[in-house]
């Protein structure tokens, strides 16, 4: 049941990790990047599902930090090779597969690098399903895999850290110390272990997207394939929620992220409706004439009216035409424990982007944090 990557998947997988990413996550062009200057017309990269996994040591890798700062001096490609196999030295356990911590964004990618370069197979999931901005919000950290050993590099250093209490605080202050970002592995673990951990699909999903968004196709069309191939996915039901123009954006840099809202007036059956979206980093909260609709860990995805492409929150302009499309957070982030991690309450949401609606979809009962 194994698969294959090939060259001309890549610019596929990007764009449906930035569809994924709910606005956040860092620029997927860059891992691409790195990527297809490596990888010749022929090569290939292998995936395995979940259920090929067996006995095999899967080691989540990812990249860290300010993506503004990763563009400015782009890496190299190698550190997080050299991130890899210091965990496999640190470890004594060499890897036998590698999977991403977080499927939206440029840690999508990140794990196919590493993949290629130590010539090993990638596993067709995550730990997120989506992006979030902490470590600590990964499933994986709140499983029975430990997090330690987490072995981290940037172009110059490595960091070995070996006790489980310091590591958020510890990684920080290595990428901040270095260049602003850095790649790291941790939380390995056996086949059958990361199995009941991860969220399983959602590489092959990112690639359905991509391919979906670069179709010659009209946008209500590639609306209801990506209604279908959400539908085929452990993912929740994928809605259109609102169309409008951008009238106004207030964002700022506040903690190392990029907070603040946007307003749109609706458009077409949406026409003298007003919507509202809340950001820190990835869109987090989204609400139609003062009455919300969707919040984190659901996914909120601004994307072109035109075209389908996903907006970044960096991307955001006064003007654009775009629409909203929501979709529910995979079962293991509905939990009390990850909606404690990954909800509302979590960001600090302000209480004018959290009102009750008292009306219209929401059924009685049904729990939307």
């Amino acid at each position: 049941m194994s698969w294959f990557i090939h060259k001309e998947d890549i610019a596929y997988i990007s764009a449906g990790a930035k569809f994924l990413s709910s606005g956040g996550g860092g620029d997927t062009k860059i891992a691409a990047y790195l990527l297809l200057s490596a990888m010749e017309e022929d090569d290939v990269i292998e995936v395995k599902t979940a259920v090929e996994m067996a006995d095999d040591w899967v080691v989540p890798v990812a990249a860290a930090g300010s993506t503004v700062l990763m563009k400015e001096d782009l890496p190299t490609g190698e550190e997080i090779v050299k991130a890899l196999k210091k965990y496999e030295a640190v470890s004594g356990t060499k890897a036998d597969a590698v999977i991403s911590m977080e499927i939206g964004g440029i840690n999508a990618l990140t794990p196919l690098l590493a993949a290629f370069k130590c010539h090993l197979p990638v596993i067709d999931g995550d730990g997120m399903g989506r992006s979030f901005p902490e470590l600590e919000m990964v499933h994986f950290y709140h499983t029975e895999i430990p997090v330690v050993p987490l072995t981290a590099c940037s172009k110059d250093e490595t960091l070995v850290i070996n006790e489980a209490k310091h590591v958020p605080r510890t990684l920080k202050e290595f990428m901040f110390q270095q260049d602003g970002y850095c790649h790291f592995a941790c939380f390995g673990a056996s086949g059958s272990r990361m199995r009941a951990a991860m969220i399983p699909g959602t590489l092959k999903l990112a690639l359905e997207i991509g391919k979906i968004l670069a179709q010659n196709a009209s946008i209500w069309m590639k609306i209801k394939q990506l209604r279908h191939a959400f539908f085929q996915s452990v993912y929740g039901e994928m809605e259109l929620a609102f169309v409008g123009k951008i009238r106004a954006i207030n964002r700022w840099f506040e903690a190392e992220m990029l907070v603040g809202a946007l307003e749109l007036s609706g458009q077409m059956e949406y026409n003298k409706k007003r919507a509202k979206l809340y950001f820190q980093n990835e869109f987090l909260s989204f609400q139609v004439s003062d009455a919300c609709q969707c919040t984190t860990p659901d996914l909120i995805i601004l994307v072109h009216y035109e075209t389908g492409l996903p907006i970044a929150v960096s991307e955001l302009r006064e003007g654009m035409m775009a629409m909203v499309l929501t979709v529910k957070a995979p079962g293991l982030y509905q939990t009390k424990k990850m909606l404690a991690q990954t909800g509302p309450e979590m960001f600090r949401i302000p209480n004018q982007f959290l009102q009750k609606e008292t009306a219209g979809r929401r059924q009685q009962g049904e729990n939307w944090h």
